[in-house]
């Protein structure tokens, strides 16, 4: 089904195989037509709150609710939509439910777990948009972002996968991973040659001991022979010292190599997927697919030379046995089934110890990352002792999924090496009758032993690649999946805007993060070329949101954006950022020096405009007071530096930048009066001449503000001048009246 962006198509009607026979029964006899249904959506308790199931189905006319119970349905509920002017859900004690309003009498559906929250809750605000603009309104998937597999079904421990190690399609990912290695085809045929040609040489040694063996230390021997032989022993030796080295040295330069192409491939993409991507992924689990599973992709990639190696040694040895006593070469196959069935039964009992053991490695990374980024409000609030406590949990829960998988392979090998012993012996008793018997000679059981040797060795490693592939293709799974999220949507082909003039304007805006509970709704003004508009409201109430939607780190879901009449979706991302500038909050510096940090906006930029961009921020004279000056090294976010003092650096990077369009997002909130003054005449130089855009608690800092615009629980509430709103004492007058009561209470000046 299609999301709620308005450009989108009509989603796809219900399948029948979705629904149980006994609802599509009821529901036809009613007369109902399972091909005009648009969302069906399984609840999982019954009517009277035990577990049960209820469908609520939805098509073009009708709002169905259907009771199954013991292979029969009943339909509860038969709602014309046309009569139902809302929609909600609540949460209750375990248990939520969803409620539409008829004749403005609220009238529950159903109950559902706390599980199919989300679920329901798109179709509630289907139900409420469809209430209010009619019946084009876009259908949602009332399952998107459900964290299941999308092959199964089944729900995903992981939520950032997609696909659950059951239902990972092996040999697509086998061929994906291929075509990644199509630039090193050349070197793989070379190492695929020097791993035949040290099979020959292994099975050399064993022949030329049967020689030895049989015609040169038996009496009447040829004894000219033995230096030769030992002479041959040695050289196969060396020869075969110099293949392992070649052969290494290849598959660590490859498997180097192919990693690091992959990791740059994931920081590439990583860099072009939108700002809701990482709202929904946490920081730690994103380094661990980027840096850590690449680096044991890199050590799989390396053990499958030796799996192909044992894969040629296994097939030439084999050969080689039934070739030279086709008799005692049956036996050596008795331990191999065995082998065979115990290491499937291994592999598909591990898998979910594999899995379990991923999941708490990335969460403990996640809780590392979390604790290092706010270690400050750790310290502040003395809990390090519980997120000590958090990260014992964690490596506690690492630490018991890794022994699970240790523990049963240090079962597993034991039992293996056991059968292998027992093929031995085997050989053993049948080679030594033989040998009585006079049917074969010593050395040709000796040289048949050595030959075991070299193949039951490789063919015990290939157990282990149950165990190998099962992380290979796995962690190749997550990295194409990483690969494969869409990045942000830019245009084919964008209208090209060198230079904007700076109108900006705001059609009918409807936007939420998750696209079905909106942050804004219909949110419409306009801001004229080198105008100043202040953006005020209470905390909730979509401030920020718009700076988001107005840079384009989210997509509108109803509505347009222009910039000088364009729709900012038809304009290059690039071209759109390059000409907006950012002051934030809370400003973020990099680790490096002071002139770097405000020349990241223009990386080219002069020592002099450096200078002069910090002179018009307020910030050339506490920089030239440090000891190092503007090479004056600061720490991660700016440690070292006050607040006051971070913010005017910010200035000075927004004022390099030489944005034509400026955004100030509570630039002054949080710093003292004195260090407000300071940043407030550096704001007086950034925005002369310029489009800008000032969102404030503070109202003191929008003196200067040619209009307000008013938001409240996302709607537009008024705008147009201060003056002119004080008059109409609305919703500004009644921010600014509780402003100036608690600056009366703290000696603070406001507007």
């Amino acid at each position: 089904m299609s999301g709620v962006a308005e450009d989108e198509s009509p989603a796809p009607t219900i399948q029948l195989s979705d629904l149980p026979t006994p609802v599509v029964t009821h529901f036809e006899s009613k007369g109902g037509a399972v091909d005009d249904l648009i969302i069906g959506v399984r609840s999982d308790l019954a009517p009277d709150g035990t577990f049960g199931e209820q469908w609520l189905l939805i098509d073009h006319r009708d709002l169905w609710v259907i009771d199954r119970r013991n292979g029969s349905a009943d339909a509860r509920y038969r709602l014309p939509l046309d009569t139902i002017e809302d929609a909600k859900i609540e949460r209750c004690v375990g248990n939520g439910l969803i409620e539409v309003t008829i004749n403005q009498q609220p009238q529950v559906l159903l109950h559902y777990s706390n599980e199919l929250t989300d679920r329901f809750g798109r179709v509630a605000f289907y139900l409420h948009e469809r209430a209010e603009y009619g019946p084009e309104t876009s259908v949602p998937d009332p399952d998107a972002d459900s964290h299941r597999c999308l092959v199964c079904g089944r729900f995903l421990i992981d939520g950032s996968s997609k696909v659950c190690p059951n239902c990972i399609q092996r040999g697509k990912l086998l061929r994906r991973l291929l075509g990644l290695a199509r630039p090193y085809r050349g070197a793989l045929a070379l190492i695929v040659t020097l791993l035949l040609a040290g099979v020959i040489v292994d099975l050399l040694p064993p022949y030329l001991t049967r020689i030895l063996i049989d015609d040169v230390l038996r009496a009447g021997g040829h004894t000219e022979w033995l230096g030769w032989l030992v002479g041959g022993l040695l050289g196969l030796q060396v020869v075969r010292v110099v293949i392992t080295i070649l052969t290494n040295w290849m598959n660590v330069n490859i498997s180097t190599r192919f990693t690091s192409g992959i990791r740059d491939q994931l920081f590439s993409h990583l860099k072009t997927l939108p700002i809701d991507y990482f709202d929904k992924n946490q920081i730690g689990r994103l380094m661990t697919r980027i840096n850590q599973d690449t680096e044991e992709l890199q050590g799989l990639v390396s053990q499958m030379t030796t799996f192909t190696l044992n894969i040629l040694l296994v097939m030439g040895i084999g050969a080689v046995l039934f070739g030279m006593a086709p008799s005692l070469g049956f036996y050596v196959l008795i331990p191999t089934p065995f082998v065979i069935l115990a290491a499937i039964m291994y592999y598909r009992y591990m898998q979910p110890h594999f899995k379990r053991f991923w999941i708490a490695r990335w969460r403990l990374n996640a809780m590392l990352n979390t604790f290092l980024a706010g270690v400050r409000v750790v310290k502040a609030f003395a809990q390090e002792e519980q997120e000590e406590a958090r990260y014992r949990d964690r490596n506690a829960s690492l630490l018991r999924s890794r022994m699970q998988v240790d523990v049963a392979w240090s079962k597993f090998f034991p039992l293996v090496s056991f059968a292998f012993g027992a093929g031995g012996l085997i050989i053993w008793y049948a080679g030594g009758q033989a040998v009585l018997a006079d049917t074969i000679s010593l050395g040709t059981l000796m040289a048949f032993l050595s030959y075991l040797g070299m193949f039951y060795g490789p063919l015990s490693n290939l157990t282990h690649i149950s165990q190998a592939m099962n992380r290979f293709l796995t962690i190749s799974q997550r990295t194409f999946e990483l690969l494969d999220e869409e990045p942000q949507r830019g245009v084919p082909q964008p209208v090209s805007k060198p230079r904007i003039g700076g109108r900006i304007d705001f059609n009918n805006v409807t936007f939420g993060y998750d696209p079905y509970y909106p942050v804004i709704r219909d949110v419409s003004f306009s801001v004229e070329p080198g105008e100043m508009i202040g953006v005020v409201g209470h905390s909730g109430a979509g401030k920020t949101t718009l700076v988001n939607l107005l840079c384009r780190f989210y997509d509108v879901t109803r509505g347009s954006i222009l910039i000088d009449g364009i729709d900012i979706r038809d304009l290059s991302m690039d071209e759109i950022r390059k000409q907006i500038g950012l002051v934030l909050q809370t400003p973020f510096l990099f680790r490096g020096t002071l002139a770097e940090n405000i020349a990241y906006s223009k990386p080219d930029a002069s020592r002099e405009e450096i200078i002069r961009a910090a002179k018009a921020a307020n910030a050339h004279d506490f920089i030239t007071r440090l000891p190092e000056s503007y090479d004056t090294i600061v720490g991660e976010g700016g440690t070292g530096l006050s607040g006051g003092e971070r913010q005017r650096i910010s200035i000075a990077r927004a004022i390099l930048h030489n944005p034509r369009i400026l955004i100030l997002d509570e630039a002054t909130s949080s710093v003292d009066t004195k260090t407000e003054r300071q940043i407030q005449e550096a704001l007086d130089h950034l925005v002369k001449g310029r489009t800008t855009i000032a969102i404030a608690h503070r109202l003191s800092t929008l003196y200067n503000a040619n209009r307000i615009v008013v938001l409240e629980h996302g709607r537009l509430e008024e705008q147009g001048p201060p003056n002119e709103l004080m008059n109409r004492k609305g919703a500004f007058f009644n921010l600014v009246q509780m402003q100036t009561q608690l600056a009366s209470l703290d000696g603070t000046v406001s507007l």
